[in-house]
């Protein structure tokens, strides 16, 4: 029986590159490379030159079928862009400031300073991944998907400047695929095209778009598995299941609490499992499942395993990250998310949300959700964004429509995709089972890449003909999600797009609080000295000492005492150390958090001196994060 021309591939237009398999392709390149070179201690330009050149070949012989579509691909239709319309051009002046942020400001995320970044410079060091022997232990069990990417840019270039463009470039992608996956699942046209826009300005994406956050970067890893997925009924060809794999396998690996989104994938598969596996031969297919648990959770997983027998990392729960009462952790969540959602994107000062929640709920999910955080800065930030207020109020307009069609009886539904509200269902039910198994205090963030299939869920819910969208107030609604992010990426502390001391200079003249005034200059320039916190006391350590020790907390921002990078190792300490075990390492400077010494190990600095027979050569008040105030920090010198 001859078939179709949608399942026989027989298309009239011309092959066109796929952007987006290339950009899947090329982060697969990322994990697979940094694993492989590690086994051969070969993380240095060298290595990545041979597997750079060999990953051409590759290319050269099997790539075409890959990277080529059939059909201009999603993102390349002008009557997608629109460019003459207001939402898109809102969208591009967004991005270019973005951009412009990017590359002025060193990326100065806090988990990038502290264990990211980190250990990108320990694997450099030693040429391979290793187990690193810290306090910082998320250097060791955290996915490693979004530093394998940065690793090539790092061996090269000895620099975080660009590191950004990971990000940026995933950013870019994101309207396209979210229209892709949207129309596939069901979603008229017409809304398909109002929310590729207004969801792209999500306050975690767009915030991320220019830093080093790994977060929002998944949720297109999320989208491509499930556009390869779904488009698999429109064209008859095996790269939709090779894609789709690498996707989601690459999703996994970003951070281990994407884990639950495999469901929703899954369900997709399911529906589309004779377009998918009709066309892969068994070799191609076993072949694309090896490839896929490489790139996946599945080596950090087994490594964590090893090393400390458990596949988290953490079998004690020091961070008291793990809940243990899923009830607890779905309430705690929740009112997490919400509250981060629901805040302004600016305010004169932080708003504690604690008095909405009764006393006796409050006690009780602190004592099974010990990081629950019910208060929001004076303004969103990448570190604890989530999709954000506009976002938020958009989604609600969507279900008054809904309600409004109803009540009058108008004709602005459309038939639900079955499917797609099974696939919309099983993304609820991920969210459901990362919210009771997960209790950290950065939820919003962190579920980023789930928010695209809670939108699905609220667009199948509302079943909106897209003649709803033609609406004057819903031009202006969008507008304004829009224009939301704006004060947000001018005046983000990580990177200011305006004269930062011209402008609260003029405003302490103009009648505005000295309070006010004081903490946003405190505020700012914290920020802009973060990247190098420790340059007072790192310009005393002479240029020749190649290994300097450092007690702390183990959640400070040490990549100032790598600097400049390639010259000098830092090994973690305790004040239980002997003085031998120092010389052993050749550590002759050392750097001192006085609260690690008084809180932690309840000894002075006099008690730390004497068995090592240091002297202190520096000390100095400094500022780590706002919310501690200046610390006393101490350079000591060790015979």
């Amino acid at each position: 029986m001859k078939l179709p021309s949608c399942l026989s591939g027989q298309t009239k237009a011309r092959p066109a590159l796929d952007v987006l398999a290339l950009w899947i392709l090329f982060c697969s390149w990322c994990s697979l490379s940094g694993w492989a070179l590690s086994l051969f201690g070969a993380l240095n330009p060298w290595g990545y030159s041979i597997a750079f050149l060999g990953s051409i070949g590759g290319l050269a012989i099997f790539g075409r079928p890959l990277l080529f579509s059939e059909g201009k691909p999603f993102f390349g239709r002008g009557r997608i862009l629109h460019f003459r319309r207001l939402l898109p051009k809102i969208w591009l002046a967004l991005t270019i400031l973005v951009f412009i942020g990017g590359l002025l400001y060193h990326p100065v995320n806090y988990d990038h300073l502290t264990y990211r970044f980190p250990r990108i410079l320990f694997w450099s060091w030693e040429q391979r991944w290793h187990w690193i022997p810290s306090y910082a232990n998320r250097m060791n069990y955290s996915g490693t998907g979004f530093e394998w990417m940065m690793m090539p840019q790092f061996v090269f270039l000895q620099t975080d400047r660009f590191f950004f463009l990971i990000n940026f470039v995933s950013f870019l992608l994101l309207p396209g695929l979210v229209f892709s996956v949207f129309r596939h699942l069901g979603i008229s046209p017409r809304v398909s095209w109002w929310w590729m826009w207004v969801l792209s300005c999500g306050y975690c994406y767009i915030l991320q778009a220019a830093g080093a956050g790994n977060d929002s970067f998944a949720a297109v890893y999320l989208l491509a598995c499930l556009h390869y997925t779904l488009k698999a009924k429109d064209v008859f060809s095996s790269r939709h299941l090779v894609l789709s794999l690498l996707a989601v396998g690459l999703l996994t690996g970003a951070k281990a609490s994407n884990l639950p989104l495999v469901l929703p994938w899954l369900t997709a598969v399911f529906f589309n499992r004779r377009h998918l596996f009709a066309p892969c031969k068994p070799a191609l297919l076993a072949s694309s499942l090896i490839l896929t648990a490489v790139v996946s959770f599945l080596p950090i997983a087994l490594l964590n395993i090893y090393f400390t027998g458990s596949f988290s990392g953490d079998p004690h729960n020091s961070s008291k990250l793990k809940l243990s009462n899923p009830i607890s952790g779905i309430a705690g969540n929740s009112i997490q998310i919400a509250v981060a959602n629901l805040s302004l994107p600016i305010w004169h000062k932080p708003v504690s949300w604690d008095g909405l929640i009764p006393s006796l709920i409050k006690e009780e999910l602190k004592l099974d959700y010990p990081r629950l955080e019910t208060t929001t800065g004076e303004m969103q930030l990448e570190e604890d964004a989530g999709i954000g207020l506009g976002v938020a109020v958009a989604a609600a307009y969507m279900i008054f429509l809904r309600l409004t069609a109803s009540l009058t009886r108008s004709h602005g539904a459309i038939p639900r995709n079955r499917p797609a509200v099974w696939i919309a269902a099983a993304g609820f039910i991920a969210l459901l089972v990362y919210m009771s198994k997960m209790g950290s205090e950065s939820a919003s963030r962190l579920i980023a890449a789930y928010y695209p299939l809670l939108i699905v869920g609220i667009l199948l819910i509302a079943s909106l003909d897209g003649a709803v969208i033609r609406s004057v107030l819903c031009k202006i609604i969008a507008s304004l999600v829009m224009f939301s992010a704006l004060p947000l990426v001018v005046l983000n502390p990580s990177r200011p797009l305006f004269p930062v001391n011209l402008v609260l200079n003029c405003l302490s003249h103009s009648g505005v609080s000295s309070d006010l005034i004081q903490r946003s200059r405190d505020v700012y320039d914290t920020y802009a000295t973060r990247y190098d916190d420790f340059h007072d006391l790192r310009v005393d350590i002479p240029d020749t000492e190649k290994t300097i020790g450092f007690v702390h907390l183990g959640d400070d921002p040490e990549v100032s005492l790598w600097l400049p990078f390639g010259s000098r190792k830092v090994i973690d300490l305790t004040p239980g150390q002997t003085l031998a075990e120092l010389q052993a390492l050749h550590i002759h400077f050392i750097i001192v958090d006085n609260t690690v010494l008084t809180e932690i190990h309840h000894i002075t600095i006099d008690d730390l001196l004497n068995p090592w027979s240091a002297t202190i050569v520096t000390q100095k008040y400094l500022t780590i994060k706002i919310h501690r105030g200046p610390e006393l920090w101490y350079l000591i010198r060790c015979p």
